[in-house]
């Protein structure tokens, strides 16, 4: 009578303990498969960011390249402006991601890890200062002053160049530490990568198409209203002179 109570307590707790203890273990995969998707969707966002950031330094230096060919041989300059306009930084970024982090009361429970947060809320806070300080300033005095050669001249181009690579160097650094503390390799990001190209093909033009489209469409307007106004002044110089 005692034994078989004691093996019915005995089954029983095993019941419970494999009970309880198969669901603590489906619930810690389920975290840990949300944390991980949560950090490679981060490091995807930041990795993208890093590209056209990059881009976005290379056009500065063609720009100056450019720049530096005009000033020395002012003859060039009707001829050279519209390649030099072509060397513009232009930067949009989708805000997605980061709306996701930075308004989800929950990602720092979910990620575990409060030095991944703040690099990665760093790296978003200098996204947007190089989008402002870096790309919005340079057209911004651009359109004011790339509008004839003595402008031209005068243009601080070393100054954003340098600007821009700091900010780069700052960037990749933030990058580079997220990948070590949540343990993220190169091979990783090109397989969530590669994810994410299927899906978007799946879906058809992103919402990253349309905005390339679009920024492609502006800059298309900016070079034949440029044009327009080279046109302008010759024919003026022309009736003028009359």
């Amino acid at each position: 009578m005692l034994r078989d109570f004691l093996l019915t307590l005995a089954a029983t707790t095993v019941s419970i303990v494999l009970t309880f203890g198969t669901s603590a273990i489906i619930d810690r995969n389920k975290k840990d498969a949300a944390k991980r998707e949560m950090v490679m969707m981060i490091m995807y966002d930041m990795k993208e960011t890093l590209g056209s950031i990059e881009q976005c330094d290379e056009n500065i230096k063609a720009f100056f390249d450019q720049q530096v060919d005009i000033v020395a041989h002012p003859e060039k300059f009707s001829d050279g402006y519209i390649k030099l306009l072509s060397r513009v930084p232009i930067f949009e970024y989708p805000t997605t991601t980061e709306s996701i982090f930075k308004s989800n009361i929950e990602t720092v429970n979910t990620i575990g890890n409060i030095l991944f947060v703040e690099t990665v809320s760093m790296f978003y806070d200098n996204r947007a200062k190089y989008k402002s300080e870096v790309v919005d300033a340079f057209i911004q005095q651009g359109e004011k002053d790339l509008n004839d050669y003595e402008g031209l001249s005068d243009f601080n181009t070393p100054s954003f160049s340098f600007l821009s690579q700091t900010y780069c160097m700052a960037l990749r650094r933030d990058f580079e530490q997220c990948k070590l503390i949540m343990k993220v390799s190169d091979e990783d990001l090109e397989v969530f990568s590669k994810e994410q190209e299927a899906l978007e093909a799946m879906e058809g033009e992103t919402s990253a198409d349309k905005l390339e489209k679009i920024q492609a469409d502006k800059q298309q307007r900016v070079l034949r209203l440029q044009q327009a106004r080279d046109e302008g002044r010759q024919a003026l110089q022309v009736l003028r002179g009359k």
